[in-house]
């Protein structure tokens, strides 16, 4: 919900900072690696219990996610390369700050580490449907619990010290919106005839292959 409705908004508001940074020489890959060592960083604080400074970790790095599209639109550098490149480290990102939460609740529990790597496949899952939908030609935008949600709800729980119950309702939340996105793309291509595929068996004892339609 936060991704459609203020990540544009946000964007135009940093659109001057953007410019500036851009006439600084700094470039949105170097934005994107810069969140990467963010992360890595709050990954680090978060597993030895420095809940505050992962609080910090994941402010900053959102922002920097932020900066790197405003630069990339701004100075019109925009490229799939560097989309790619932007997305990947997000789910990188993603994985290290859970991976860091499942390296602190190890010391309190031998389970509690499974509910951050439930929160992890569930954000791997809704980001795959998306990418899925999209490479399809489908929008599976939307649901409960997407990128911008996750990292407030855990930046809240860090500061409140209440991880262990927000990441329940996050596994909750990303269930149900992996049902959404699923749901949603599964209405859009009902009207969709299949491809046609070609499948191959072999005939004689050479290996020669002769395609047929599959049914």
């Amino acid at each position: 919900m936060l991704d459609g409705t203020l990540r544009e908004s946000v964007g135009q508001g940093l659109a001057p900072i953007g410019r500036a940074l851009r006439r600084m020489g700094v470039t949105p890959n170097l934005l994107t690696a810069l969140g990467l060592v963010i992360s890595a960083a709050t990954m680090w604080a978060i597993a030895v219990g420095e809940l505050r400074w992962g609080v910090l970790g994941i402010a900053l790095s959102g922002l920097v996610d932020l900066l790197d599209g405003s630069v990339a639109r701004t100075s019109g550098l925009s490229s799939p390369r560097g989309a790619f490149f932007d997305s990947v480290a997000d789910r990188v990102s993603d994985a290290m700050v859970l991976g860091g939460c499942a390296w602190y609740l190890a010391g309190t529990s031998p389970y509690l580490p499974m509910l951050a790597l439930a929160a992890l496949a569930g954000s791997m899952l809704i980001s795959y449907e998306r990418a899925k939908a999209e490479a399809l030609g489908y929008d599976a935008r939307g649901g409960l619990m997407e990128r911008a949600e996750r990292m407030v709800l855990l930046g809240v729980a860090l500061f409140l010290h209440l991880l262990v119950p927000a990441l329940w309702i996050m596994v909750a939340l990303l269930a149900a919106t992996a049902v959404h996105r699923f749901v949603k793309v599964w209405r859009q291509a009902a009207d969709t005839a299949p491809p046609t595929r070609v499948r191959h068996r072999r005939t004689g004892d050479r290996g020669d292959v002769s395609p047929r339609l599959a049914a």
